[in-house]
Formats: C-alpha cells, sequence, structure tokens
C-alpha cells in the first residue's frame, strides 16, 4: 500500500514547481517503462506495479528488485494521471541537461524548439528526433517541461536518451549559414541543400519563430502545401517531414 504522505508526493508530480522541488518526475504504462529500462534508464526511485507485471517481466524488474514496490491497482489509481489506470508507475530523477558549447554543433543534426507549448507535440518531437537520430535538441523558455507526463507520455522513453538543452539559441556557438528555421514563406525544403551537420528550428504553434530569433536567420525552409484549405502543420508532423528530408539527403 502507498502512505498517504507519499500518495500526495506522487501526486504533486503533476506540476512542474514539485518536480523541480523533489527533483523527480513520474512515468506510466508499461510500453513506456520497460522501453526506457530496456535503454538502461537507471535514475529510478520507485517503480510501482500489479504482482502480473512484475511476475510477466521478472527478466528485467528482478535485477531493480529494491526498487520495486507491489501494490494493489487501487493505489495505482491513486497516484495515476492516466483516464485508464496503468499496471505500472515509475518515480524517476530529473535526467541532467545538456550544456550547448561550440564543440555540441560540430557535427551532427541538432534541433530547436520555440515556445512549443503543447506537452503532446514536445513528447511527439522528441520520439521523432531520436528516430532521426537527433545530436540535440534545445528548448527556449515557454516550451512545455520535457518531464511533464504528458511529454513523458507522447515521448516513449525518449525524453531520458535525448541530449536537451534549455534556454535561449546560443548563435555565438552556431555557423550562421548552418542555421535553418522553418516558416511558412521559406524556400522549399525539397529544392534546398541541407548540410551534413547544422540546426533547424522549430517555432510555437501559433505564432511561429520569435523575432529575436528570425532577425538572425538567414534560411528559411517550408513544407510545400498542394492544398487550399489547410493553413499550416501540426508542428510535430513538420518536425518529421523536415528530418525525414534532412536524413533523405544525407544518404541519397
Amino acid at each position: 500500500m502507498i502512505t498517504e504522505s507519499g500518495t500526495k508526493l506522487i501526486r504533486s508530480l503533476t506540476y512542474k514547481k514539485y518536480r523541480y522541488k523533489h527533483g523527480l518526475f513520474i512515468a506510466e504504462g508499461k510500453k513506456t517503462i520497460l522501453d526506457m529500462l530496456n535503454a538502461g534508464f537507471s535514475g529510478i526511485k520507485d517503480i510501482y506495479m500489479t504482482n502480473p507485471v512484475f511476475e510477466e517481466h521478472q527478466f528485467i524488474l528482478s535485477k531493480l528488485e529494491d526498487k520495486c514496490k507491489i501494490v494493489e491497482v487501487s493505489d495505482l489509481t491513486r497516484i495515476s494521471n492516466l483516464e485508464s489506470t496503468p499496471e505500472i508507475v515509475m518515480i524517476g530523477f530529473i535526467p541532467s541537461r545538456a550544456k550547448p558549447d561550440k564543440y555540441l554543433f560540430e557535427t551532427g543534426i541538432h534541433l530547436y524548439l520555440d515556445q512549443i507549448q503543447d506537452p503532446g507535440n514536445v513528447g511527439t518531437i522528441l520520439r521523432t528526433a531520436e528516430w532521426f537520430g537527433i545530436k540535440s535538441i534545445g528548448m527556449s523558455e515557454g516550451c512545455a517541461d520535457f518531464v511533464h507526463p504528458k511529454v513523458i507520455q507522447a515521448s516513449m522513453g525518449s525524453f531520458s536518451r535525448m541530449a536537451i538543452w534549455n534556454g535561449a539559441l546560443p548563435f555565438e556557438y552556431l555557423e550562421e549559414n548552418k542555421i535553418y528555421a522553418a516558416d511558412l514563406k521559406g524556400n522549399s525544403i525539397y529544392e534546398t541543400p541541407l548540410p551534413a551537420a547544422g540546426l533547424v528550428i522549430i517555432g510555437n504553434e501559433g505564432n511561429g519563430i520569435a523575432d529575436y530569433i528570425r532577425k538572425k536567420v538567414n534560411n528559411f525552409i517550408r513544407i510545400p502545401s498542394y492544398s487550399k484549405e489547410v493553413e499550416s502543420l501540426n508542428a510535430a508532423n513538420a518536425t518529421a517531414i523536415i528530418l525525414s528530408e534532412w536524413r533523405r539527403q544525407l544518404t541519397s
């Protein structure tokens, strides 16, 4: 049984203030948590689960027996943020974030999210970025927290494996001709040669890229539309298309 004080602490992790006060996040569901464990995530405080889940996945969970707590479904219902009660919930320590410097950007494709506020979008982008082998992801002030429960759910564990950094774009470390920003008035991505190493900026769902960034960027790219009715793409969908084309160019 989870104590009343334990339940209160776990429920408080819904809020950013308390996540950072305690240095903890909550992850829910077998797929997300087992993906993290199989990938070697070790920042575990506690894992709450039903006995059938422990028995089913004993191969990996038995190695973490000191962290595993067998509880009733009613306990999981009290601490869960999901509409359907999950069979397993993990409380983890918030992963450390990367620190950008000039060496980080010398190789690989990098991504910068400018005030992407929807946690589902952020989580999906993190998962997509891992799929395409993105080296690092920067997140501006105003982005959904990378350990928000909905970000974790949508990222399916990618949030814990990506090099994520926070703050303003470090233009001092970036080569001007290797910075690209997604914009509806930009050049077609399919007609733009993309470099082996560079950074792409994805702007806010409603307002696009901030003015201070726009003034410092010369390369704007867009995904051509073939519809007269649809004005724009979801930020996560746009990111997937851009990264796919970037990777295609590098391997063709």
